[in-house]
Order: structure tokens, then C-alpha cells, then sequence
């Protein structure tokens, strides 16, 4: 499903500063897309009704509590005080909800009858609280990154501990998992450089080992049910510890599984009286009073989040930017759109048709994770916002629109897939916009240095390996046949977080970062790759710096460029080596814009906070502006405009 928006009914002109005939106009705050990763469900003391409460992310104006009255189709949004997006959200008693954050690392106690927020509790030196469970003392407790610890607090008092780590001084940085175990004390799951499952005794104030004779034994603890902890490995399957001990025991207290080689899981969501079992596809629904064992849905729910059951037994859900109540038995899966809209998000990419693409043009973006596109018509100023364009959770790193079509590669199934904007929009049956494949299985996982398009007509990208792991890779997708080529670590263990095309050759940056693994000591690389030859004809260690970022090329000479501090590197594809450094100085020296965009005349276009830097093939540097804005991400449009985004807004800007 998708939403069209209407722009602002004012756009806002002004002349930059430093050149008189650099008009930048304020067209819009396209991106719309929301991030639910976490909901409930929970009676609204207010007016009875029973609601759908799910979190939904925004960085730039703070996370939202949206309150959907699934009977009505209707919502309610609350700003929170602190924190852009959450991954769990957690009932508590008298009438409130528990909701954990990120970026910020904080606690938040939202009282639903009363409307607001009534606590905030930061952990200190975490970035990030996963997930949350109540504890036998009544407090709540979470897990960490980067740190991997265990905190809680008195939602009474909000009082503070930090119950620290069993992994500190490792390179383990999570401790995502957490639940409660029958008796009260809490489960942790740490990962990932090694994993394990550690039990934390309240009383003692320690933790230990779940299977005390299998330190590396690991698996995710779902729900403690009936005096026992379930948890599923990733072989055994599902297995369950009994009492407050945590024994092991032979066989799942659960009724027999009527399909298949047994159950496969429990939804987190069961409760004493009412529990989900999973088998094969299929949910079916245990009622212990009575031993009635009843089938929910065996409908393929792809891409889909169940978070919590209603109490007439409808699956509450999220996909995307869509929500379901789905009634057992039901045939079919009805999605309806979250009835909110949100605030403006950043972008997080930003690209445009070209000029011979069929009408209406369009400036395309997106946001930090949503897995979403979002479009600006440059005729009519009608801004649009896609559901997701993949099953996979995650986000849009690069696009490129090519024949009409706009091509896309995606964190964090390391997918691609295609959009053609002239046809309707069928992404539940595959149809439009279609997954073209993912590179998973090449231990890939982020697009870190996005996705360009080569002058063969075929569509470069970059890669961070998979979580876990360090490396990356270069990718090469035909969008006339889609076949997907990919080169696994081009330049060594290391991810290629910059990348841009040449005429003859691509050419590559790296640092020593990875997914879930701290970052390693050492310096970035530059690597030139050939397009013909399909190999490194050049690399070389850049001992300044530790990151090779902001790469540009030109083709009607081959160079490339790459910024450190205040100057740019020159390097010479024709004869394979550096050259010279050209100084690119502006006030207050402030970072390099990612992009870095090729005119069609031939010069190169950097970005640096508010200021431009066009590069020409002679190598004489402009120093343009400074704009109101600083430049986050920019492209130029089918009409010759450069438009960029700052914060939320998407500007054009006349006059280059």
C-alpha cells in the first residue's frame, strides 16, 4: 500500500548569501515513513476502548506512542520527551506503559489515563535500551548496547541501577534479549563476537549461566509460561527450563502439536490463560483451563510483525506502514493504513529522475530504517510515501532510477529490488516493486557505499559484510538481465563505505568498522577497481586517515577525488597514482557531504555544511554560498536544478 501528500501551499525563496543569483526555494517535507518496531495491546482507561499501542521512530522531532482505536480507525499520537524510535514497549500496572529507546539509552513511563509522560530515566553511557521485562522486585529491566548491560528501575520512584556485565571487556556489545524467568529473575542473551545466555539472580545480584554445563549454548528466550522459561535454539528447536532453578526438561509441557514435526515456537505475547503456539505457518490458539486448542491463521504473514492478540482474539500486527486486526479464521489479511501522520523524517538518501525518464519527474528519497521510498513531483509539487519495498525489515541505502524505473538496495537482508512508478503498486504479491534477489548469502548485510550507476549502464554498489563479521564487497547488478555479480572483500576484511564511477574504473573507500563488532585500530584504504578487467588495479593505505569517505569521479578525465580535513585528494586513473592535493577551505570547516554529484559539463560538486565546492576538470575549487541550510544530502534534478535536503525539507537551488 502506499500514500500520496499534498506539499505546503508556500514555498520559501531566498538568494544565498555569498552568490546573488543562488535562489534556494523550500519545497516540502517528503518523508513521511513510519518505524514501528515494538506494540501492545491495552484497555484505554479514558474511554474503555481497547487499543492497539505501537511506537513508531522519528529522529528529528522525537519518538511517537500512537494509540490506534482498531474498531475505529482512528489514532491518537504522543510526542515523547526523550528518544527517537523504541524496540519494546511493556504494560505496566495502574494503567501505564514502559517504553525503552535509542538512540538516547532511556526508560520512559507513559500513564495512559493522565496523557503524558511521567517519567524519564536515562542509562548512562548506553545508546541503546532493546528489550524490557518486569523483574520479582517489581522493577523494570533491559539490556544494552554498546555496552551489553543489564539496568533497571522503580517505575514508582525512578530509581536507577546499572547491574552491569558478564561480557565487559569482550567484543560482545549486545544484550538485546531480555525476559522474565519463572520465579522473577531475568534471562539475557549477549552477543555478538560469541553468544551465550546468562540468568541474572535479583537477590544475589549475579548472573550465571542458563545451561551451566554449555557456556556457549544460546537461544532466545521467548516467554516463561506456567512455571517454565521457553526459549528456541536455532537446532534443538523449542526447549523449556523448569522452576525458578531452571531445569531442563525432557519433554515441552505443551499439548501434542497436530501438524507437522511439532511446535516451533510461542508467541511472547502468551499470557497464562491464553497461549499462541507457532507450527510450520500456522498459529493456533491453547486455552489450559479448558484444553481447547483451536487454529488462528495459517495465512503467509510476510513481512509482517504480530505483536500482541486482542481480547475477542484478533492478531494485532504491523507491516510496514500498514496495521492488521486479524480474526481467527479469517481468510484473508486486511492491511489498512496507520491512521496518523507523522512528523517530517531526514533523509537518508536522495536522487532524482533523468532527464529521458518518462513524465512526471521526480525527486526520490527516503528514511533511516521504514525499509520505504518516498517521491517530490517536480510539476506538481505531490509528494508520495511507498509501504515497504521488500519483506525484510531494515532500510533504503541507495537508489537509482534507470529506464523509468527506480532500482533500490536495502539493509539488512542485503536485498535489491525495482519500482516503476507508471504501474500500480502490488507489493504483497511481488509484483511492483518486485525483489530482484539479495547477496546474503555473500555474508553481505549493509549498503554502506550505496548504489551508483556505471557508465556500461549496469548499477555498482558497496557493502558492509554481515553482522558478526568484518568485510564487505563490491556488487554489480545488470538491470537489463538483473543478474547480481558480487566480489567479497576487494580490498581485505573491510567494508567499502565510499564508492563512485569512473569512465574506466570504480573506485572504493574503507575503514575498519562492522556490523555488531567494535571498530578495529587501523586506517582506511583507497582501491581502484576495473570495470573491464574486474580486479584491483590500485590500493593503497591512507596512514592519516581512518576512514576513506566522499569519494568523487569525473569521465571526461579520469580522476577521482576524496576530502581529508580541508583539502581533497587527487588521484590520476590514467597513470594510477596521486597526484596532488587541492586545498578546498571553508569557515569553520565543516564535514564532508556523502554525496558528491557529477555534472553533466563535466565539474564535480561536494557539499560541506552550508557551503558548495565545485570541482573542475582543470582542478580549480569554487567555494559557493554560504545557504541557509546545511546540505545533508543533494542530487541534481532532470531539470538541471541541484535539489538538496536539510534536516526534513527538501530545497531546489537555481543559479549554479
Amino acid at each position: 500500500m502506499a500514500q500520496s501528500l499534498s506539499s505546503p501551499s508556500e514555498s520559501n525563496e531566498s538568494a544565498a548569501p555569498g552568490r546573488a543569483n543562488l535562489v534556494v526555494t523550500a519545497l516540502a517535507d517528503p518523508v513521511r515513513a513510519k518505524q514501528v518496531l515494538a506494540g501492545r495491546a491495552a484497555v484505554d482507561p479514558v474511554d474503555g476502548r481497547e487499543k492497539f499501542w505501537i511506537t513508531n521512530m522519528n529522529e528529528q522531532y522525537g519518538g511517537e506512542l500512537i494509540a490506534i482505536d482498531f474498531e475505529g480507525d482512528t489514532a491518537e499520537v504522543f510526542r515523547w520527551p526523550a528518544g527517537q524510535g523504541s524496540w519494546c514497549v511493556l504494560p505496566l500496572p495502574r494503567e501505564r506503559l514502559a517504553i525503552s529507546t535509542y538512540y538516547d539509552g532511556k526508560f520512559l513511563v507513559f500513564d495512559m489515563r493522565r496523557r503524558e509522560f511521567t517519567r524519564v530515566v536515562s542509562f548512562p553511557g548506553e545508546s541503546y535500551v532493546w528489550e524490557m521485562a518486569t523483574g520479582s522486585d517489581g522493577r523494570v529491566y533491559g539490556g544494552t548496547y554498546p555496552g551489553a548491560k543489564l539496568g533497571c528501575f522503580d517505575p514508582e520512584t525512578g530509581e536507577f541501577e546499572d547491574c552491569g556485565s558478564p561480557v565487559a571487556g569482550t567484543e560482545n556489545q549486545y544484550l538485546r534479549n531480555v525476559a522474565t524467568a519463572p520465579g522473577g529473575d531475568i534471562i539475557c542473551t549477549f552477543g555478538s563476537a560469541s553468544q551465550s545466555v546468562r540468568v541474572y539472580r535479583i537477590a544475589e545480584k549475579r548472573f550465571e549461566f542458563l545451561v551451566p554445563d554449555e557456556p556457549d549454548f544460546f537461544a532466545k528466550p521467548i516467554v516463561s509460561l506456567r512455571g517454565h522459561l521457553f526459549v528456541q535454539h536455532p537446532e534443538r528447536g523449542l526447549l523449556a527450563f523448569r522452576g525458578p532453578q531452571l531445569e531442563p526438561v525432557e519433554r515441552l509441557p505443551l499439548p501434542d502439536c497436530p501438524v507437522g514435526s511439532g511446535w516451533k515456537g510461542i508467541a511472547r505475547y502468551s499470557t497464562e490463560e491464553r497461549v499462541h503456539l507457532t507450527a510450520e505457518r500456522q498459529t493456533w490458539e491453547w486455552l489450559p483451563a479448558t484444553a481447547s486448542l483451536t487454529l488462528v491463521t495459517d495465512l503467509t504473514l510476510r513481512g509482517c510483525r504480530v505483536f500482541d492478540v486482542a481480547q475477542d482474539g484478533r492478531l494485532l500486527g504491523i507491516r510496514g506502514q500498514d496495521y492488521f486486526a486479524l480474526p481467527a479464521g479469517s481468510p484473508r489479511l486486511e492491511l489498512r493504513r496507520i491512521p496518523a501522520e507523522s512528523a517530517g523524517r531526514p533523509f537518508h538518501f536522495l536522487t532524482a529522475d533523468p532527464p529521458d525518464s518518462p513524465r512526471p519527474h521526480r525527486i526520490w528519497g527516503g528514511p533511516s530504517y521504514g525499509q520505504t521510498v518516498a517521491s517530490y513531483e517536480i510539476e506538481t509539487g505531490k509528494v508520495w510515501n511507498s509501504g515497504a519495498v521488500i519483506d525484510s525489515s531494515g532500510e533504503v541505502y541507495g537508489a537509482v532510477s534507470v529506464g523509468g524505473k527506480l532500482y533500490t538496495a536495502s539493509y539488512s537482508g542485503a536485498d535489491f529490488a525495482v519500482y516503476d512508478p507508471a504501474r500500480p503498486w502490488d507489493q504483497w504479491n511481488n509484483v511492483n516493486p518486485r525483489h530482484i534477489g539479495s547477496i546474503s548469502d555473500q555474508h553481505q548485510c549493509r549498503p554502506t557505499g550505496r548504489m551508483r550507476l556505471g557508465p556500461d549502464g549496469n548499477l555498482y554498489s558497496g557493502w558492509q559484510a554481515a553482522y558478526g563479521e568484518y568485510g564487505g564487497a563490491l556488487a554489480r547488478l545488470n538491470p537489463r538481465t538483473e543478474e547480481i555479480t558480487v566480489w567479497r572483500n576487494p580490498l581485505g576484511d573491510e567494508p567499502v563505505i565510499s564508492l563512485a564511477v569512473g569512465g574506466r574504473f570504480a573506485y572504493l573507500g574503507t575503514d575498519q568498522t562492522a556490523n555488531g563488532l567494535p571498530r578495529r585500530e587501523g586506517k582506511g584504504q583507497f582501491g581502484v577497481w576495473s570495470l573491464a578487467e574486474e580486479r584491483v588495479v590500485f590500493q593503497q593505505r591512507m596512514e592519516t586517515m581512518n576512514a576513506v569517505r566522499c569519494i568523487g569521479a569525473m569521465r571526461t578525465k579520469e580522476l577521482a577525488f576524496f576530502p581529508e580535513r580541508d583539502e581533497l585528494h587527487v588521484f590520476d586513473g590514467e597513470s594510477l597514482q596521486f597526484v596532488e592535493k587541492i586545498p578546498a577551505p571553508v569557515p569553520d570547516s565543516p564535514g564532508w557531504c556523502e554525496d558528491v554529484l557529477l555534472h553533466p559539463s563535466g565539474y564535480l560538486l561536494y557539499a560541506r555544511g552550508p557551503f558548495l565546492v565545485r570541482v573542475a576538470p582543470d582542478l580549480r575549487v569554487e567555494i559557493l554560498g554560504p545557504l541557509e541550510k546545511p546540505v545533508n544530502h543533494m542530487t541534481f534534478g532532470p531539470d538541471g536544478l541541484l535539489y538538496f535536503s536539510s534536516s526534513t525539507t527538501l530545497y531546489s537551488l537555481r543559479g549554479l
